[in-house]
């Protein structure tokens, strides 16, 4: 086995004796370790701790649907479509952190399980001195450059330049302190504690609703628009900086040693470089859908972005499922940490397949009921990206293992070879097959992608590990998948005639696929077993 070629912060010992654990054992067994939370603990605080993360994603998203028509006629359009410019702009440069942000929560979890707060805020007084230093110089070259990038989108720019200019230098502001927030939220997400940090991003968004009423009523432009995001950020932050104080020490207000330093960032740029893949190929498709098939554009943006919302909601878990295992390794070592990781794994693998055994059909008919566009096409782009996501899905675990043991340039590997993949062979089919074929390639890409991950895991770890598509329940999806298409296609016929179309046609369809759910949870656990989970959940 090839050893690892970056490694882990000084202290944990990657490689400490192994846990032991009895034949047969599932993931709801097993007694607290070293300090560690019982079985049921662990599972709880997965769910919580999810739970809590998918509120703080909801929120926005319901925010949004209610204000965007608001605020579209408030601003007026010409001054919405600077507006909108410049929060994509906001949203790749928080994107652009040189992988921070997640390296800083991957050492963050090592440390905690080993309760070693010295490192913790040494690391956390480095990295927070870094980005105010490196967001000094940005600051400088963003005030300079603003007039010029506003000048460059001059269509657009043309309705409100100097409010533009404005909003444009205040970004660097705004992105920098919310990078500085992230770091103290991951100091409490490293501690497992979940719920304060969502709680300070919805007050966040609460702000963010008032401002952007008083900035249309009171006609503040785009002036407006850059002090409610500055608030918004500001209260935000303010808040949060007080939490995470107790897992710091005063001893640890000094910056890492230069080893610890240069090791970060080699682990780092790898997963910068690994999320602007994953940006790529999120995106690439509706970009080459547009240029190769501009007339089912309309049909595909939807259903892909659909698609994407139902995927994400399950990485809601990510964060809390790093901070666990990262937490064991900290504490046991690799080897002990391994029997954790392989009871996460396959509940993980089995909550996906669920998830989107049932979706798939769910949202075929769903989205066609939501939309009305008169064709299937996007029902059918929405069900086939959904399939493709679980190839995707399945692997998270194994991912998160891979970044918790240093090697992130396993996941550079596996976003590497997805992307060309899926670049490959989108351009390939999209021309003789139209949009069927585009997503239907991304869906071979995933499924190889996810195999090339396994293989290099096992040829490259040194402990051998379990592999997801080891733990898929395929006749209980197969069972699920076709109850949940018969209920919805029921479910469907009642859009219309009965139920109005748009976003009670979807619900409608999506309550048609609550027998899959019990049928799914029957054959994959059993009574007996779910009856014992939320035993466990209960008592901890």
């Amino acid at each position: 086995m090839t050893p690892s070629s970056t490694t882990p912060p000084p202290g944990p010992d990657l490689q400490g004796p192994a846990a032991e654990q009895e034949e047969g054992e599932t993931f709801f067994e097993g007694d607290p370790v070293d300090g560690m939370p019982s079985a049921g603990g662990r599972l709880r605080t997965l769910l919580t701790g999810a739970s809590w993360q998918s509120l703080a994603q909801l929120a926005p998203l319901v925010i949004n649907l209610v204000l965007t028509p608001y605020i579209m006629h408030g601003l007026g359009l010409p001054i919405y479509a600077i507006f909108i410019l410049v929060s994509t702009v906001q949203y790749f440069l928080a994107a652009i952190d040189g992988g921070i942000g997640p390296s800083a929560h991957r050492y963050f979890t090592l440390y905690a399980g080993r309760d070693d707060k010295v490192a913790t805020t040494r690391l956390l007084t480095s990295l927070a001195t870094l980005i105010a230093a490196s967001a000094t110089v940005l600051f400088v070259v963003a005030w300079l450059l603003a007039p010029a990038i506003v000048d460059f989108f001059g269509e657009v720019t043309d309705a409100d330049p100097s409010g533009a200019i404005f909003l444009l230098r205040a970004l660097v502001v705004i992105v920098a302190v919310g990078q500085l927030r992230g770091l103290f939220a991951f100091v409490l997400y490293a501690q497992q504690r979940f719920a304060f940090t969502s709680l300070t991003m919805l007050l966040g968004h609460a702000v963010y609703t008032v401002g952007l009423i008083w900035t249309i009523e009171g006609g503040h432009g785009l002036r407006g628009v850059a002090y409610t995001l500055l608030v918004q950020q500001a209260v935000a932050t303010v808040l949060l900086l007080v939490a995470p104080l107790k897992h710091l020490t005063r001893s640890g207000v000094r910056f890492v040693d230069k080893a610890t330093f240069a090791d970060f960032f080699r682990y780092a740029w790898k997963v910068q470089f690994s999320s602007l893949l994953e940006l790529t190929a999120v995106y690439g498709d509706t970009l080459i859908v547009g240029r190769l098939r501009p007339m089912d554009t309309a049909y595909f943006g939807p259903g892909a972005t659909f698609a994407q919302q139902l995927r994400m909601m399950p990485m809601n878990a990510f964060t809390p499922i790093q901070s666990l295992l990262g937490r064991e390794v900290g504490a046991r070592g690799e080897a002990g940490a391994l029997p954790e990781f392989e009871r996460v794994q396959r509940l993980w693998v089995k909550a996906v397949t669920g998830w989107v055994a049932i979706g798939a059909p769910a949202a075929y008919f769903g989205v066609q009921a939501w939309l009305n566009m008169g064709r299937p096409l996007p029902g059918t782009v929405t069900a086939a990206l959904l399939v493709a996501g679980l190839f995707q899905l399945l692997a998270v675990v194994l991912v998160i293992w891979c970044l918790v043991l240093g090697r992130s340039d396993l996941e550079l590997r596996y976003g590497i070879a997805g992307l060309v993949l899926n670049l490959t062979l989108t351009i390939a089919l999209i021309i003789p097959f139209g949009v069927v074929g585009s997503v239907v390639a991304t869906a071979i890409a995933a499924f190889l992608a996810t195999c090339y991950l396994c293989w290099v895991v096992r040829r490259e770890l040194e402990l051998t590990v379990r592999l997801p598509l080891q733990d898929v329940p395929v006749l209980p999806a197969l069972v699920a998948a076709a109850v949940s298409a018969v209920g919805v296609w029921g479910a469907n016929h009642l859009v219309g005639p009965v139920v109005p179309h748009g976003a009670l046609g979807l619900v409608t369809c999506a309550l048609g696929a609550l027998p899959a759910v019990v049928a799914y949870a029957l054959l994959t656990f059993g009574p007996a077993e779910i009856r014992r989970v939320i035993a466990r959940v209960r008592g901890g």
